[in-house]
């Protein structure tokens, strides 16, 4: 399992993304699925769950139970989807602090 903590830019495009997946669940009518702590996963893949502190995203296997949170609470997993996006680079002088 792997986890990983978000902030600022990468917070940003998580938080962009979440708006998309509404978006399009409002169009379609379903609500997004959502996988309890300690329930089995059904397909591999890169799962998300949030607390009004910070974002945590996983990779999960098939057949594994989904963890708690990183606080140790109980939460629900969502899908990541991914999505078609950019980022601009910034070019930074070696000798600027």
């Amino acid at each position: 399992m792997l986890a990983l903590a978000l902030t600022g830019a990468a917070q940003q495009q998580t938080t962009q993304q979440k708006e998309q997946t509404t978006q399009e669940t409002s169009k379609t009518g379903t609500a997004p699925v959502g996988f309890a702590t300690g329930t089995k996963c059904t397909k591999t893949g890169t799962y998300k769950a949030e607390n009004k502190f910070m974002k945590v995203i996983i990779v999960v296997a098939e057949g594994e139970e989904f963890p708690p949170f990183v606080d140790g609470e109980k939460t629900t997993w969502y899908v990541l989807t991914p999505t078609k996006g950019s980022f601009d680079a910034v070019k930074v002088s070696a000798d600027s602090n």
